[in-house]
């Protein structure tokens, strides 16, 4: 069918770009294993769709999406470079434990399995946000930093549970409208795959480094220096604002809140609340007003 073509290219793709960014060597190396295991997590969800598929009488896989959906809040994490945290370990227990009574069919382990997975799709969704707010007071070019392309995948796994909680009640009255829930769930992760092939062939970038990263010599300086930090005066600030626009540090297109303080000599931290009180803007906006400036100055020339 129709149906199971679309499930066959989608598991196909999943393994093979899934085996792509274990083994590929990037920046980002422990994140993209992360989004591996998620591409090779639903690949095994695919699977148990398509052995069904072809006959109700082959043993189902007994894996749930708790463990796919676990894999991308681990791989949001270390992409924006957050600290592993050992609780992290513990969101396994739930998927473990459905998995081991998979075969019991208990109806009040399937409404915990759509509750934990939406709570913690809404966290994801909780820490993109965070994360967009924190680019804007750090990188001077947003483009392939906020990790939108991210907030697709969320929102269709948002999109997939209330099929399947709406399929619950519905194939008690029609069970023919399954059907037309289950050709959807194929398109949507079909849509899914390849949007993540997508963002990697076209901003392949945002695959290959961490972002907010920390030198360890920088970390311990910081946290040396993280209870002598003063602060600036107005003067102080006028004098790295006329430095900015003396030596047109902004036309540096890859500058970002880290190299800017190492170049001007000054403390990382006390640099971003230099810019915030004084300028009354973030870091992403203090940058581009130069550049808007400086492309004035080039029309009228």
């Amino acid at each position: 069918s129709i149906d199971s073509i679309i499930d066959i290219l989608t598991l196909a793709t999943a393994l093979m770009l899934g085996f792509l960014f274990l083994t590929v060597k990037s920046g980002n190396k422990k994140g993209n294993v992360f989004l591996g295991l998620f591409l090779w997590s639903l690949s095994i969800e695919v699977l148990g769709v398509l052995t069904q598929s072809f006959s109700e009488e082959l043993p189902s896989i007994p894996i749930t999406g708790l463990f796919t959906i676990l894999f991308l809040f681990l791989y949001v994490n270390q992409t924006i470079n957050n600290a592993f945290k050992k609780w992290y370990l513990l969101l396994f227990i739930p998927g473990i434990l459905i998995n081991c009574i998979h075969y019991l069919n208990i109806e009040l382990f399937r409404v915990f399995d759509y509750v934990f997975n939406v709570l913690l799709l809404v966290y994801i969704l909780k820490i993109l946000k965070k994360h967009k707010n924190n680019v804007s007071d750090y990188y001077s070019d947003l483009e392939h930093k906020t990790l939108s392309w991210i907030k697709t995948i969320v929102f269709i796994y948002l999109g997939f549970h209330a099929l399947w909680i709406i399929e619950d009640i519905v194939s008690f009255k029609n069970e023919d409208i399954i059907e037309y829930f289950a050709g959807l769930s194929t398109i949507l992760t079909f849509f899914m795959v390849y949007w993540i092939v997508y963002n990697g062939f076209s901003q392949s970038e945002i695959f290959k480094n961490k972002l907010f990263i920390v030198s360890k010599k920088e970390e311990e300086i910081e946290v040396n220096n993280a209870n002598t930090l003063c602060e600036k005066s107005e003067k102080e600030y006028i004098r790295l604002k006329t430095r900015i626009q003396t030596e047109k540090l902004f036309t540096n297109r890859a500058l970002n809140l880290r190299n800017l303080s190492v170049i001007l000599e000054v403390k990382e931290k006390e640099l971003s609340k230099l810019i915030n009180e004084h300028s009354k803007t973030n870091f992403y906006q203090f940058i581009n007003g130069f550049r808007v400036e400086e492309f004035k100055k080039l029309l009228a020339s």
